[in-house]
């Protein structure tokens, strides 16, 4: 992958340049009928040619959350964008320096947004039982309803209209399928690998417990975390690939919401992968990078032109 080159560094503080975009739909808005809708009548809107960009954004009063933004060749027709998020406490940059996913993704023309939102665990809010240290970290919300906005406001990109893909790994699968599952009108299709889409069965994992409190005390919105049993408006195109052997999060999760999907959308493209022997880890990662990508352009070849 080419050097990445931060020529563009801005940092807008959440609330003061909140007051100067327009209004974001909150999570219930985005529920809405007009929002789920996919879009394949949308007028297309084309991605722009920028310099490669680190943009920083302030979360809270204490993180601030880097997100590289790198472009395909000058003279490259960029076909659409890749919001890749990582696994809880994984460096950003790693799917792309272990795996060959964003040198692929960069020579199909695809622009690449990579934050870094370091031990977010995706969840839709912060709790009064989340723990201090964890309370800096973005939630999906912030993302959806903050982030995304300046991203469209300062680089014309995740607008409606264009060809936008979300991918996640790890528990960045699980948020990526929450974008496209909140923001279909944004996101054309979702690849999920080793997502863990249903953490009611692994009440006892610090990670969870530490965002959102004991089980036994919040089962209500630890089930309110979770969707992998009611997709029932899910309406973006999804990939899932989850390892037989992966220890980390059970293959279990990725095959409740494969299932959970087939039953409430039987028409909608889904396409999954459960190979015997893999494991949570880079290796598996790239082994589903051709995959996660032939898929994409399966989607983007059916889009308007």
């Amino acid at each position: 992958m080419k050097k990445i080159i931060p020529l563009i560094i801005l940092t807008l503080a959440m609330c003061s340049a909140c007051n100067n975009l327009k209004e974001k739909k909150t999570v219930e808005n985005a529920k809405t009928t007009e929002s789920q809708e996919i879009t394949k009548n949308q007028e297309v809107v084309q991605i722009p040619h920028k310099n490669d960009t680190i943009l920083s954004y302030k979360y809270d009063c204490c993180f601030i959350v880097s997100t590289k933004i790198i472009y395909p060749p000058k003279d490259a027709n960029i076909k659409g964008a890749i919001l890749l998020l990582h696994g809880w406490n994984l460096p950003a940059d790693e799917w792309c320096e272990k795996t060959s996913f964003c040198e692929k993704a960069l020579n199909q023309n695809y622009v690449l947004i990579i934050p870094d939102y370091s031990k977010s665990n995706y969840t839709l809010e912060i709790y009064p039982q989340t723990i201090a240290n964890y309370k800096k970290y973005p939630t999906i919300t912030w993302i959806m309803e903050t982030q995304i906005a300046m991203i469209q406001e300062s680089m014309n990109l995740l607008l409606p209209g264009q060809n936008t893909f979300v991918a996640g790994i790890s528990t960045g699968g699980r948020g990526a399928t929450l974008l496209a599952y909140y923001m279909p009108n944004i996101f054309k299709a979702v690849a999920s690998l080793s997502g863990d889409f249903d953490i009611t069965t692994m009440t006892d994992e610090y990670i969870y417990y530490s965002f959102l409190g004991h089980y036994e005390d919040f089962p209500e919105r630890w089930k309110k975390e979770c969707f992998a049993y009611d997709c029932k408006n899910f309406k973006t195109p999804i990939y899932i690939a989850h390892g037989e052997a992966d220890r980390v999060s059970p293959v279990e999760q990725s095959k409740a919401m494969y299932d959970s999907i087939k039953l409430h959308q039987p028409n909608l493209k889904i396409k999954a992968n459960f190979p015997t022997a893999a494991g949570h880890n880079y290796d598996f990662w790239e082994y589903e990078t051709d995959n996660v990508l032939k898929f994409f352009e399966e989607v983007y070849q059916e889009l308007p032109k």
